[in-house]
């Protein structure tokens, strides 16, 4: 269970990265190795996982 958000720009995505660790998130490796790729994994207190992924996102075909 994973809340994903696609980042694109750079600086917003280091800044909402380390936003989430000043809040008492921590960065995690992934389960899955796609998310470390380009991206960095997050995980609250409660154990809850946020990815922050630094591209585009999916586009519709």
């Amino acid at each position: 269970q994973l809340l994903v958000f696609y980042i694109p720009d750079e600086e917003e995505f280091q800044q909402m990265k380390e936003r989430l660790i000043s809040f008492g998130g921590r960065h995690v490796t992934s389960t899955n190795p796609y998310w470390d790729r380009g991206g960095a994994t997050i995980e609250d207190p409660d154990g809850y996982r946020v990815v922050l992924m630094n591209t585009d996102g999916i586009t519709p075909v």
